[in-house]
């Protein structure tokens, strides 16, 4: 029986490696089998276009377009395409073997994720995979919220935690710092994948898209109030340098930071 090795598809594919993961995106141009095999990482297999179907001990998965599926490192299957498609993949490396270990290990070795939370967290990956730009943070947070999904040990999100004022006050001081999740999940007394996906339930965002929703406020405060540079303001709020800035700052409020200071303040 063959192994792939992460991030290793028989299709024509593309990755990106980041925050300790493989994205990858797979395409198919013809129908196509692969025999028995398995992959030596635990990865999520979305489909974006076409057909094929996946068999190995106990299951049979027919996919269609949005078809979400995790798979167990080291689990043997076989694969049939049924004419061209394209599928997008999310291989968790070492990092995120251990979050979904100390998560009490993976529910199964292969099963869907219909509909849900799960499938929207993979499009956002895809979207950030696309976009690869000054992602880490993103991809980090997103990570963590799909191992809660495929963890044995149940995340209680029914009701708002007390702790979460405290990452409030975090995010609201903090946001030049460099983004640091697990000193966050630390100084709430609760794990990263926790703090996660509880933030986003309850504050309708990420916490990295949070961090970034402040610098972003603390830019314009500074455009509007003063007459400082864009590398300055750059600097004070926590950006790498003055283009970071401007591309984050145009993708938020879509305006670069020159045009938003003459618009608003008109210099």
């Amino acid at each position: 029986m063959r192994s792939f090795s992460p991030g290793y598809y028989t299709g024509a594919s593309t990755t990106w490696a980041v925050a300790d993961a493989l994205l990858t995106e797979v395409r198919h141009d013809e129908p196509k089998a692969v025999d028995l095999h398995q992959h030596e990482a635990p990865y999520f297999s979305l489909l974006l276009e076409g057909a094929y179907e996946e068999w190995g001990d106990g299951f049979h998965l027919r996919y269609e377009p949005y078809t979400l599926v995790f798979h167990a490192a080291r689990t043997p299957h076989e694969d049939r395409m049924l004419g061209p498609c394209r599928f997008f993949a999310v291989d968790m490396l070492a990092k995120w073997e251990r979050v979904i270990d100390e998560l009490g290990g993976a529910r199964e070795h292969v099963f869907e994720l219909c509909g849900g939370d799960a499938m929207w967290l993979v499009l956002r990956l895809y979207r950030e995979f696309l976009a690869r730009a000054d992602a880490g943070s993103e991809v980090e947070a997103l990570l963590y919220e799909l191992c809660a999904h495929v963890a044995k040990r149940p995340v209680d999100d029914l009701i708002e935690p007390r702790w979460l004022s405290v990452v409030d006050a975090d995010v609201r001081e903090r946001f030049s710092l460099p983004f640091d999740l697990a000193a966050l999940a630390s100084t709430a007394g609760v794990h990263p994948t926790h703090l996660c996906r509880s933030f986003r339930r309850f504050r309708g965002r990420t916490i990295s898209d949070a961090m970034i929703g402040a610098r972003v406020q603390h830019v314009a405060r500074r455009l509007s109030e003063s007459d400082d540079s864009l590398v300055t303001i750059a600097a004070e709020a926590g950006f790498s340098d003055q283009s970071h800035m401007t591309r984050v700052f145009k993708r938020v409020t879509g305006a670069p930071p020159g045009e938003y200071r003459s618009a608003v303040v008109g210099r």
